[in-house]
């Protein structure tokens, strides 16, 4: 899959565009003013693969709870979201975050944007464009909402580049998945910079991942975004990033820890794999942490009719058979016949021992 080549930018840690990784951002729930829980939720999303944290940053609590979270937090770029009060960007800077988040519909006084723009670039911090439907600039409202957004980003990025600013990371999003794709498009035919792609309040549960996976699925698809968030109405910002991870893996544009791929059952099934996947599941969740550095297939099958095939092209994989056996192969070979509970085991064995050792994907 072909990635739209867009300009470096640096941060924190991290570069964003050009030839690096498509990078999995979250959004904290948590006023930073409550640092400590604040750092607990970045602590549980990088457990579970965040790269880019963002917090929403509006009064002097928050500034005053950024500055501990980057005394102790890991080396996470860290991103303050700021709207209406733009004294508080300049405050964010100052508490040492990597990049800020301004909306064009939400800053009010133009001059005072522009001190920031030489604030941020003086200081080598990141600027993060984000214009939303829901706050478009008030002159831009009676316009279509794609060409709006497009043209609210296009607005701050020249007054950016005026001042030589090139540190700019840009994103436009809607709920509206055909809109949100569309103003994407649009975005990367007129502008080098990277984008950060999201599909924003697609609401909770099912209904959000499914809309999210749609919008987010069909721009990468197209080499389309450098960094992505997957916007959940949820408690934690865990699930986002677990998600955006997911995205990543279907499309084959990043692997990390073990990937299972797992028949979507019929009468055919020669024993209950539902059941196996979710035990394998619980099985290695305690291993996931470490399981983020090893690069695995397994496939768990239920019948003779994919089942041997895709077994034999995983790393390691089951296959159900009649009986109440179960074949086990380890890259290709047969290496036991058993019954199915037995097998399951093994295979669980197996997976574990090469998560512990380091071992990486074979094919």
């Amino acid at each position: 899959m072909k990635r739209r080549r867009t300009q470096e930018v640096p941060l924190g840690s991290l570069t964003v565009g050009g030839s690096s990784p498509v990078w999995v951002e979250a959004m904290g729930r948590k006023h930073p003013g409550e640092w400590v829980s604040c750092l607990q939720e970045i602590e549980e999303a990088f457990s579970q693969g965040c790269e880019i944290f963002r917090v929403a940053v509006f009064d002097e609590r928050g500034v005053f709870g950024l500055r501990e979270i980057k005394k102790r937090s890991r080396d996470l770029p860290l991103v303050a979201d700021i709207h209406f009060t733009l004294q508080f960007a300049f405050q964010a800077i100052e508490a040492g975050v990597d990049a800020v988040r301004i909306n064009p519909g939400t800053v009010h006084d133009a001059g005072l944007l522009e001190s920031l723009i030489d604030f941020a670039r003086d200081r080598g911090v990141t600027l993060r464009i984000g214009a939303n439907t829901g706050s478009l600039p008030p002159s831009l409202r009676g316009k279509k909402r794609n060409e709006a957004l497009v043209e609210s980003v296009g607005l701050c990025v020249e007054l950016a580049e005026k001042k030589n600013m090139r540190r700019l990371i840009l994103s436009a999003k809607s709920p509206d998945i055909e809109e949100t794709v569309e103003v994407y498009r649009r975005l990367s035919r007129v502008f080098p910079y990277p984008l950060h792609i999201g599909l924003t309040e697609a609401g909770g549960g099912l209904e959000g991942i499914v809309k999210s996976s749609v919008a987010l699925g069909v721009l990468l698809a197209e080499g389309i975004g450098d960094t992505l968030r997957v916007s959940l109405t949820s408690q934690s910002p865990v699930l986002e990033v677990k998600v955006g991870w997911e995205i990543l893996e279907a499309l084959n544009i990043r692997s990390r820890g073990v990937t299972v791929i797992s028949c979507p059952t019929c009468a055919r099934v020669r024993g209950n794999v539902v059941s196996c996947v979710q035990r394998f599941r619980r099985a290695i969740a305690p291993l996931e942490k470490v399981a983020g550095k090893t690069l695995l297939k397994v496939a768990i099958m239920g019948c003779e009719v994919n089942g041997p095939g895709e077994a034999r092209e995983a790393d390691f994989g089951l296959a159900l058979s009649s009986g109440g056996k179960a074949v086990l192969f380890v890259r290709g070979t047969v290496t036991a016949v058993a019954p199915q509970e037995e097998a399951l085991e093994k295979l669980i064995d197996l997976v574990r021992e090469a998560i512990q050792k380091g071992e990486e994907r074979s094919r």
